[in-house]
């Protein structure tokens, strides 16, 4: 290969490399998935560690506006106390810690680093835990966690009068050694405001009082049923689960509970 040759597949290269970053926002990537090499033990999550939250003072503040609804766009919903977020995928090293998310965030996940499978004996029965990484941009900074994502694949609906978007999203928990892959639970409502610029943040529920119980969440379950109600401009949602059926009805400005 010529010195030219070889100068030319570099800037072929290189543009690549360029248009994948640009791309990174719309496209979810999965480095090492599972091979099934279990090992004994369990994962201690870095994200929720509470020595290390007690002694992050740094807060990163949550997005609220997106100019529009990523292919990839996810929800972190803290729990009380805030998680972690970090510089780099070496959670363990507190010199990596970025600061702690304490309120709702937008986010988008661009790659999924599954990197180890544990297994504990736990009277009898099989527990297993995740050595998962997400990473993920919030207002277009780079961040690392191990505290799982909600996503927004299940549901999503415009309520045009209110110039809302009205969109379900769920947190996958798994089975077995499918870590995040299928059973969605912990439901919350999210609803944004349609500007021309992009979508803001309105609301954001608590945990739906529902647990779905099935394995998958899509158009073809016919598990979700909606209705408009233009006489009062009033939005209802059914989200029939296995054992469970939760009803809401949002009138734009208020969530409430059907049952």
């Amino acid at each position: 290969m010529t010195h030219f040759h070889k100068l030319a597949l570099g800037v072929a290269q290189f543009s690549i490399l360029l248009i994948s970053a640009s791309e990174a926002l719309a496209q979810e990537f999965v480095v090492a998935p599972f091979n099934f090499r279990v090992e004994n033990g369990f994962y201690m999550p870095a994200s929720t560690n509470s020595q290390a939250l007690a002694g992050t003072k740094q807060e990163i503040a949550p997005q609220t506006f997106m100019q529009e609804p990523a292919p990839n766009l996810s929800l972190l919903f803290p729990h009380p106390g805030g998680i972690l977020l970090f510089k780099s995928k070496y959670m363990k090293d507190p010199a990596n810690v970025a600061g702690k998310l304490t309120s709702p965030s937008l986010a988008a996940v661009d790659t999924v680093f599954y990197n180890q499978v544990y297994l504990q004996k736990t009277g009898g029965a099989d527990k297993y835990s995740f050595d998962i990484c997400y990473s993920l941009r919030i207002d277009g900074k780079r961040y690392y966690t191990d505290f799982r994502p909600h996503d927004f694949t299940a549901f999503r609906y415009p309520v045009v009068y209110h110039k809302q978007l009205f969109m379900l999203a769920s947190q996958d928990i798994g089975y077995e050694v499918y870590a995040d892959k299928g059973y969605p639970e912990h439901f919350h409502i999210v609803v944004f405001d349609m500007e021309s610029s992009g979508i803001k943040t309105r609301f954001v529920s608590e945990e739906l009082p529902f647990q779905y119980g099935l394995e998958f969440l899509d158009e073809s379950d016919h598990a979700i049923k909606s209705e408009y109600n233009a006489a009062d401009q009033s939005f209802r949602i059914e989200i029939k689960g296995l054992n469970e059926t939760y009803k809401g009805v949002w009138n734009g400005s208020e969530l409430k509970h059907l049952n």
